[in-house]
């Protein structure tokens, strides 16, 4: 290995085995929802819905989702971060996804959905890509979340907790 190309992260535990789409539970509060997106502009005429963290799936270099896609895209920087194992994964998304963060539109289209960034300052940025749940109804995933990134875009929504902590 070239002393110049970083390592990659520790490796996924064998024993996190989980289907993609098994939902992480909150770090803090123990629930699988992280929280509500809360609506608050008029101009976003997507609904809000649940946050949910979820086990996810890395197929390569920005595809993909969930943990295993965080810790695979991130697991350097968030070692850096002082988030040094697989495990601390959704502390550090818990870090970002905070009673009363500013959730971000970019409008640029993904299907018939609008993804939105759930903002806070230096402790990072979370995409949030929404989801059909029912026949009127969206809940959001978290497809990745990262620092260093100053998003463009209109505050459309605030993230409304389950549990104020």
């Amino acid at each position: 290995m070239s002393l110049f190309k970083a390592r990659p992260p520790q490796p996924i535990p064998a024993s996190f085995n989980h289907h993609e789409d098994h939902c992480i539970a909150h770090p803090l509060t123990g629930l699988a929802c992280w929280g509500m997106v809360d609506v608050t502009s008029q101009q976003f005429t997507q609904s809000g819905g649940a946050i949910y963290l979820r086990a996810g799936k890395h197929i390569g270099p920005h595809k993909g989702f969930g943990i295993r896609h965080i810790w695979m895209e991130r697991g350097l920087e968030l070692i850096k971060w002082g988030y040094p194992t697989f495990e601390d994964v959704p502390r550090f998304v818990a870090d970002i996804i905070v009673h009363g963060t500013d959730v971000v539109c970019e409008f640029d289209n993904m299907g018939d959905y609008q993804r939105v960034i759930v903002l806070r300052g230096r402790k990072g940025a979370a995409v949030l890509a929404p989801w059909p749940k029912g026949e009127s109804g969206l809940y959001y995933s978290v497809v990745t979340a990262y620092r260093n990134r100053a998003p463009n875009g209109k505050a459309v929504a605030r993230v409304k907790a389950m549990i104020k902590l």
